[in-house]
């Protein structure tokens, strides 16, 4: 969305930032669907360097990032993020933390009110930048960065073609699997769901983690196989059907079932891992 019509899409740039690949169990209980160690701005990082772009960075300051905001237009585009999902206040149901980071896509500010596309599902959205400022900080996420982070100015630095892209992800991406820690991962999640849910760690799951996972893996398996890595893809596509197939069984309060399939879900990194090295080695 950043990128405009130079870039590769969306779901590329999201499969290349890594986030499908691993799963892990933070310290306070909550599964993160993503690799150990991983974070978005991590993320960010590699996507854009395995595509040949780059972008001006600020953070840290209100007054900053405010005054930045006035030259943003649907032409100069800017992403604000991470900001913590619950309190966003167009979220229906939410306006409290829940500890989930996300990123909006600004494309206009008056002074008092921005216009944001937000990639879950709400264009054109316009609310008060006070608003916005206050679930711009990130002190309820479960890694450390600077408050107010906003990019600007994307530009790209080389031709790169989507395909040696995805190609030179496929290392990154073995390495990131890390299946042992990944099915210890699951298994600690499981017994988390055996033991019952708080309501924050239910909302975690249920209102952002399942479908985040699952919609990531499912776009890696589309992109992996659009560039020929059919058996990768299978495995990401079959863990994303596994864990897609937890939402209803959290919603419903059967939380047995949602561990048995996190325990269905374990076997499955070290599957990913050898496919992605056999990949590599054709």
């Amino acid at each position: 969305m950043a990128f405009g019509d130079d870039g590769p899409g969306e779901t590329v740039v999201e499969v290349l930032t890594g986030s499908a690949f691993g799963l892990y169990l933070h310290h306070d209980g909550r599964p993160f669907f993503a690799p150990a160690g991983w974070n978005p701005e991590k993320g960010i990082a590699t996507a854009m360097d395995l595509l040949g772009w780059t972008c001006e960075f600020t953070g840290g300051s209100a007054e900053e990032v405010i005054r930045k905001l006035e030259s943003v237009d649907d032409r100069n585009r800017a992403v604000a993020g991470p900001v913590e999902m619950g309190l966003l206040p167009y979220h229906p149901g939410l306006g409290q933390p829940i500890g989930a980071d996300h990123y909006l896509l600004i494309i206009g500010f008056d002074g008092e009110n921005v216009v944001v596309h937000d990639p879950r599902a709400h264009p054109y959205t316009v609310l008060p930048v006070a608003k916005l400022l206050a679930a711009w900080r990130t002190e309820t996420l479960s890694y450390t960065v600077a408050d107010f982070t906003l990019r600007t100015g994307f530009r790209r630095t080389r031709q790169v073609d989507p395909a040696d892209a995805v190609r030179r992800l496929l290392p990154i991406a073995a390495d990131l699997v890390a299946p042992e820690s990944s099915a210890e991962a699951a298994e600690g999640a499981a017994a988390v769901l055996d033991a019952g849910l708080s309501t924050s760690l239910f909302f975690h799951l249920a209102d952002f983690m399942v479908c985040v996972g699952a919609r990531r893996r499912n776009d890696a398996a589309v992109v992996l196989a659009r560039h020929g890595y059919t058996r990768v893809a299978e495995v990401l596509d079959h863990q994303a059907r596994l864990i897609g197939s937890m939402e209803y069984p959290l919603v419903a309060g059967d939380y047995s079932a949602a561990a048995a399939t996190m325990r269905k879900l374990a076997p499955t990194f070290t599957q990913l891992e050898a496919e992605l090295r056999t990949a590599i080695r054709a």
